[in-house]
């Protein structure tokens, strides 16, 4: 029996380890083919992957903040599998957690690099072939925290909200074309990134979840799968919470 992502062609950027990993095992599963890109090595878990489902995975190297990496990925695509017709767009950067009057600018720009124009690069290298093959799927990785407001850490939070207004921009932009843009806004996950906060830090943001626990990277795969699926035709332009409940409170 074919999976509910047969036929689909998909880029997922951070996938490595983390969500973007376990998005990679989940989209497989359910049967498509996936090019995993990152800036760093394979980690054990996308290694595994690749070396069990050689016939429908690849791996590249992608700086996404890059124009000219994106182009690179794009042709690694179309090599191994045709033109991608879903984009998961899931790297990103933490941010220093500094709040406005202690924060560098510097910090700043690489955090819009890494959230935003990472993410835009990613669909403006991705669209015109999706216009070409008469639609597609994109997903937006943002954060509950480019949603609610938070104390400090404002280079990851101003950069988290310009995502999501991005994802809404190019939803409405694109919707014509039957290219469904979404943006998915998790809580606190256990990633190599979130493992970078303090141990207070950390218990605050358990604190914030009204599940009480921070989620594993497979409880938020599901939704992505679900974005890019046709089940999911009529999904378009949304911001979608993935957060044991912290964007309610």
């Amino acid at each position: 029996m074919a999976g509910r992502l047969a036929g689909k062609i998909a880029i997922i950027t951070g996938a490595s380890t983390g969500i973007g990993a376990a998005t990679a095992r989940l989209f497989v599963a359910e049967g498509a083919k996936v090019l995993a890109a990152d800036i760093k090595e394979p980690g054990a878990e996308l290694a595994a992957l690749l070396a069990q489902h050689s016939d429908a995975m690849r791996f590249a190297i992608l700086d996404i903040r890059s124009e000219p990496a994106w182009a690179a990925g794009l042709t690694a695509c179309l090599k191994a599998f045709g033109p991608p017709n879903v984009l998961v767009n899931n790297a990103g950067a933490l941010g220093s957690g500094k709040p406005v009057h202690e924060e560098s600018t510097d910090a700043m720009l690489a955090a819009f690099e890494s959230n935003v124009l990472g993410m835009f690069l990613g669909m403006k290298t991705v669209i015109p072939g999706m216009i070409e093959g008469g639609g597609g799927a994109i997903v937006n990785v943002s954060s509950v925290w480019g949603w609610s407001g938070v104390a400090n850490n404002v280079a990851y939070q101003t950069s988290k909200g310009a995502a999501v207004m991005l994802s809404k921009n190019a939803g409405v932009t694109y919707a014509p074309y039957n290219i469904r843009v979404n943006c998915l806004l998790p809580g606190y996950v256990d990633t190599p990134m979130s493992r970078g906060v303090t141990p207070d830090e950390a218990q605050m943001l358990i604190k914030f979840t009204p599940l009480g626990r921070r989620a594993e990277p497979h409880e938020i795969a599901p939704m992505i799968a679900f974005l890019a699926s046709d089940e999911a035709s009529f999904v378009a332009a949304g911001n979608y919470m993935v957060d044991g409940g912290m964007a309610a409170l």
